[in-house]
């Protein structure tokens, strides 16, 4: 009996999976989430604190554990040849140019990143083992595999996908010799088409757009460009600079030489208006996104071409564009898209596992999708259980109470917490672990900015709707399990949930569905009964900067010290 542990071992966003004997996955999380680090950078998947927990859990002690990582020997090879002649050293990055490259990143800041990934790889798994040792007074370690990056992000993708068949596009910022590949879905079996070679990528090109823009896509912010783009207008000037940075021959897809980078750059940031650093550029994130959508159509294009499929998966931390996302479906003869709930780095967890145990036992066939994203940690209830002695405004519910009374309480506009069953896998709250509110008000999006979230107010917030009612309220509705796409809302429907319509009439909707999460289906039913209207406003429980909550105390802590009125765990209600 064998179980495979699977590793993200990018020096961002790394996340950690346990696959069971028949290929289950049995448990899946970032690491930001337990150690409350806004993407980790840095730090291993596996930290030991907590292995020794999720082990007993999870693994037998008797049984056999094989250990997966997301980057492939040759490459951690010639990382480690790098490291010996010294080009990792702090004394060579000194000798670097910070000016921009060809790779869209300054040339220092290029070589410190793949030294942080050098030191990701070498102590890949070690948490794990000390972590069977401390559980288990041993550790039946059969080894350590490695497993091509953009071939984990497939893996991931294309297995966790409701399809035996489709086409593969891969498109993050780097992977071991360029930033996307192409793969062929086909009876279930994975095979590369082609791998794209070169230090440039999309993925850093909208970083790039995203530092011009006044955020800063060390700290991630590269999703404020999506939500800031449809208040911009399509600058000429500024689309005919940024065109200078790529060109397409073709099908094929080339960026510019480093001086003409950083000419464009400092073409753009003369352009920057004084307040940008505050309030962000709108113009340039519209024109930058306009960018990125025409780099993905021809990558799209290419896809089609060789990989010809009314099925496509799509994955890398580039597929995390929704706004990009929700316009595939119908072009290139493409008639269903499948984006996984982590479709960057820390995806690569359950890809680089599901790869080892492909391996091990090569008649295994992925379950049929779409993998469920409820994955993650549970919360124990203990301190609520605890604060009963002690705290009037709090109870536990029947279980038949919970959807109700928190429909209830929506709909009389309070602003809630809501945590349930296991956290999902990926960046995004759905449903297990989220802030809920009212989306009928045109206010409650400001409500929920100055009482909880802190966060900038072109930023939106996105609905959950009962799948059923999906077609009712959005043209050419798609199912939307993960929030991974955008749509357009129907003209009739926009003024009854002004909350969650974003300036360009779209909303990053979750398709509900029973079978999914029965009890978030419930609680949205529930509402429906009582207002007529089957969405409601669904954030993630955090605030601006933090990871989503792990504990239940992360939980009673932002209650008490933000705007939320009401708090609901499990069974267990606290109101204010």
């Amino acid at each position: 009996m064998t179980y495979t542990i699977g590793l993200a071992t990018t020096f961002h966003d790394p996340a950690l999976a346990i696959i069971g004997p028949d290929g289950e996955v049995v448990f899946a999380e970032a690491t930001e989430r337990y150690l409350q680090y806004k993407r980790a950078p840095n730090s291993e998947p596996d930290p030991v604190q907590r292995m020794e927990g999720l082990l007993k859990r999870y693994i037998p002690r008797d049984a056999d554990v094989r250990i997966a990582t997301s980057w492939s020997e040759d490459f951690t090879g010639f990382l480690d040849q790098m490291s010996r002649a010294g080009s990792f050293s702090l004394d060579a990055l000194l000798k670097l140019s910070p000016e921009l490259n060809r790779s869209l990143v300054p040339e220092r800041t290029e070589r410190a990143l793949i030294a942080s990934l050098h030191l990701g790889q070498q102590r890949a798994g070690l948490g794990t083992l000390l972590g069977l040792d401390r559980a288990f007074g041993k550790a039946n370690v059969t080894g350590l595999t490695r497993y091509d990056h953009h071939l984990s992000h497939a893996a991931y993708a294309c297995w966790s996908s409701p399809f035996t068949d489709a086409a593969c596009l891969i498109v993050d910022g780097m992977g071991e010799t360029g930033a996307s590949a192409i793969f062929a879905l086909a009876d279930g079996k994975i095979t590369e088409v082609k791998r794209h070679r070169g230090r440039e990528s999309i993925g850093f090109y909208f970083g790039l757009v995203t530092d011009l823009a006044g955020f800063d896509q060390a700290k991630g912010e590269e999703w404020k460009i999506m939500g800031l783009a449809p208040y911009g207008k399509a600058d000429g000037a500024l689309m005919a600079l940024l065109r200078r940075l790529y060109r397409i021959d073709g099908h094929k897809l080339s960026f510019a030489d480093a001086a003409t980078v950083r000419q464009v750059s400092a073409e753009i940031l003369a352009l920057r208006p004084i307040d940008a650093l505050d309030q962000g550029w709108a113009d340039l994130a519209r024109c930058g996104q306009d960018v990125f959508a025409e780099m993905m159509e021809a990558l799209l294009t290419e896809t089609a071409a060789l990989v010809p499929a009314e099925n496509l998966v799509l994955a890398g931390g580039c597929a995390l564009n929704s706004s990009f996302n929700g316009k595939i479906v119908g072009r290139h003869g493409i008639s269903r898209v499948h984006v996984p709930s982590a479709p960057a780095d820390d995806g690569n967890a359950i890809g680089a596992a599901w790869l080892a145990h492909a391996q091990a036992n090569p008649d295994w066939r992925a379950p049929e999708g779409p993998q469920s994203p409820y994955l993650g940690s549970t919360v124990s209830t203990e301190p609520l259980e605890r604060m009963a002695a002690w705290e009037p405004r709090l109870r536990k519910l029947a279980p038949e109470e919970v959807a109700p009374v928190t429909a209830q309480l929506l709909a009389e506009g309070k602003l809630i917490g809501w945590v349930q069953g296991k956290a999902e896998f990926g960046p995004r709250s759905l449903g297990n672990r989220s802030i809920l509110a009212d989306p009928r008000p045109a206010n409650a999006k400001d409500l929920l900015n100055a009482k909880v979230k802190y966060r900038e107010a072109f930023r939106p917030f996105a609905p959950s709707i009962l799948a059923e009612h999906g077609p009712d309220w959005f043209e050419n509705y798609q199912d939307a399990p993960y929030m991974e796409r955008t749509l357009v809302w129907k003209q009739a429907m926009r003024e009854r949930v002004p909350a969650v319509v974003h300036e360009d009439a779209t909303g990053r909707l979750q398709s509900v569905t029973a079978e999914r999460n029965p009890c978030y289906h419930a609680l949205i039913q529930a509402f429906h009964a009582l207002t007529g209207v089957p969405v409601v406003l669904n954030t993630s429980f955090n605030i601006m900067g933090k990871p989503i909550l792990h504990t239940a105390e992360d939980a009673i802590l932002m209650f008490y010290t933000s705007g939320l009125d009401a708090l609901v765990v499990e069974d267990w209600l606290l109101v204010k």
